[in-house]
């Protein structure tokens, strides 16, 4: 919550993802899709366990932020 509308341009720097995140985004798409393609519903990603959900949320994230 912003009291002042000047406070507006920080917070959304603060809470913006940065080039990095969004790039991460992008990446994990991609790797999802290719499990996809693969016939594999979830992959090993940057030592994690990643799937169509993540890969949904991280789709949002850059459609928000015009990537």
């Amino acid at each position: 919550m912003a009291i002042r509308p000047s406070h507006v341009p920080v917070i959304n720097e603060v809470f913006s993802p940065s080039s990095a995140e969004l790039a991460r985004c992008a990446e994990l798409i991609a790797a999802v899709e290719s499990a996809q393609r693969e016939g594999t519903g979830a992959v090993t990603f940057q030592g994690e366990m990643v799937d169509e959900a993540m890969a949904r949320t991280a789709r949002i994230v850059l459609e928000r932020h015009g990537a």
